[in-house]
């Protein structure tokens, strides 16, 4: 939601001071990310200050529409606008500063619409912050070793270590405190789950459901933004489609196309959810925007460790949103999360999903050295607890924020607001068991069984083991050198042998070969 350069020092000797679309402070400053939908202020006396970037309420507007409203405040206003903000029911980076000390905190919020990361440059006591984590490429940097074993087998974790040494993540909730010679971080507060609906209340639940998601959309200053929704063809995105449908005048839709032979009825799907919503479309065929996979990036095009597997096709889809003047983009992401259930709710028979994520596992596992085996199965205890907002949904928005912001582009993601997660945490299993809240959400607003039980749902499944056999020798001769084998964590022959099988078999062991491919481009940016 910003960048910033903040010395510590800077902080006792110099007043904040607004300068145009930023704040300075001495030689540091603090640049927020520019959008309708965001609004800041900043808030100062003669011994502390500051500054809050958060998501705009349709209801309020509290900090007007200057670019950066300011104001004085004694120490008990300051404090009660701080603890208001902590409540704020959006996004939001809280800085503030103390001359005495001096010390400087961050406040990360919950819903991680647009995460920041940080360094600290412990010679020159000075903070970096940015939204983006290729800004912190610029220099070399050491890799986390254990971080990118944990990635290379698997594993999914949410936490404030990242695969640079040095930069972290202020994870949802999470607060960063730095002064003259210390630096602490601290997790947000661990929550507990919503108690569950049953018998009569369950008819009751699902009229909260649709209500909540309502009101979620409403929340949002829709008036000021025009409104784009990413429609997959999916439950999720179908239901966000609707919602939003019904509370903004004008929408426009665009989706990325499969082909039938990846899913046979979504071209279908779409169409008459469109034709419920009334709004134009902007279709992309995935065959003509294909990844490219490259292992030697050029510098303007260095990517993150987690980024979109499909990143052309959806840069392409963000382009098309920006160019017709659309600012904020709706997304069905979170809906899996959601309707998640309990190991104990699911019973003792095991999905086809999990059946595949174990031979994943395993193909993954057997590119390993021993000692990165011996790090990707140590004991993991640098997660970030448990929260509102669950962990997988974080994680996928790190992916989804970065070519959005990059675009000028305002990411929305309702199906992970804490608000319609404490709601579904109440249903009945009966209605989370196969999304069939969404379901029924949808069965009711289209006046027709657009979803029915089984249906073939659209899947990315076939594209990669595709965009890999286009490129195959180029990835072979890339890999004459391993930059993964040369830090000791893969045997480079394992990897030309998965490699191998992805191109003969093509499904079974993409998944554990994309994540090696994904480690090893990131690992060479920073060589």
């Amino acid at each position: 939601m910003l960048k910033a350069t903040l010395r510590i020092g800077d902080l006792k000797t110099f007043d904040p001071a607004v300068r145009d679309c930023s704040i300075a402070i001495g030689e540091s400053y603090i640049r927020p990310f520019q959008h309708k939908s965001l609004e800041s202020l900043l808030l100062k006396n003669s011994d502390q200050w500051f500054f809050v970037i958060r998501e705009r309420q349709r209801v309020a507007d509290e900090f007007g529409t200057n670019p950066i409203a300011t104001a004085n405040a004694s120490a008990d206003q300051l404090r009660q606008s701080y603890q208001q903000c902590m409540h704020w029911p959006l996004d939001f980076v809280v800085i503030e500063a103390a001359r005495r000390g001096p010390r400087l905190q961050v406040r990360a919020g919950h819903i991680g619409s647009l995460p920041i990361y940080f360094h600290v440059e412990e010679r020159t006591r000075t903070v970096t912050l940015s939204w983006d984590f290729v800004d912190f490429l610029g220099t070399s940097r050491a890799i986390d070793a254990e971080i990118i074993a944990h990635h290379l087998s698997m594993r999914t974790f949410y936490s404030a270590r990242q695969p640079c040494a040095g930069i972290n993540l202020p994870t949802a909730g999470a607060t960063l405190y730095v002064d003259r010679s210390e630096t602490s971080f601290e997790y947000g507060a661990t929550t507990s789950s919503a108690p569950e609906l049953s018998g009569p209340e369950q008819s009751n639940g699902l009229l909260e459901f649709a209500d909540t998601l309502q009101d979620v959309v409403l929340s949002r200053p829709t008036g000021i933004c025009a409104s784009a929704v990413e429609l997959s063809g999916s439950m999720d995105s179908a239901s966000v489609a609707i919602a939003v449908g019904k509370s903004v005048k004008t929408v426009r839709c665009g989706g990325i196309l499969l082909g039938d032979g990846s899913s046979p009825r979504q071209s279908d799907r779409r169409a008459r959810i469109l034709s419920a919503l009334n709004c134009r479309d902007h279709p992309l065929e995935m065959h003509t925007h294909m990844p490219a996979i490259d292992l030697d990036l050029a510098p303007e095009r260095r990517l993150p460790l987690t980024s979109e597997y499909c990143l052309e096709a959806f840069e392409a889809l963000c382009d098309s949103f920006r160019a017709d003047g659309y600012e904020i983009v709706w997304s069905g992401i979170g809906g899996d999360k959601l309707c998640a259930c309990s190991t104990a709710e699911e019973g003792g028979s095991r999905s086809s999903s999990s059946r595949h994520l174990e031979i994943a596992v395993e193909l993954a596992d057997g590119l390993l050295t021993n000692r990165a085996l011996d790090a990707a199965h140590s004991s993991f205890l640098f997660s970030a607890p448990l929260s509102a907002t669950v962990s997988t949904f974080l994680l996928a928005s790190l992916c989804h924020a970065r070519p959005l912001a990059r675009r000028g582009l305002w990411p929305v993601r309702p199906l992970g607001d804490p608000r319609l997660i404490n709601t579904a945490a109440k249903l009945p299993l009966a209605l989370r068991a196969g999304k069939e809240i969404f379901r029924s959400y949808l069965r009711n607003r289209l006046r027709c069984d657009v979803f029915p039980h089984g249906y073939a749902k659209e899947t990315f499944a076939l594209v990669l083991p595709k965009a890999i056999a286009a490129r195959a020798d180029t990835i072979s001769s890339q890999l004459s050198s391993c930059a993964l084998a040369d830090f000791g964590l893969v045997s480079r022959e394992s990897v030309m042998a998965l490699l191998n099988r992805v191109l003969t078999t093509q499904v079974a062991a993409t998944s554990a070969l994309v994540r090696f491919l994904w480690a090893e481009r990131f690992v060479r940016q920073l060589c």
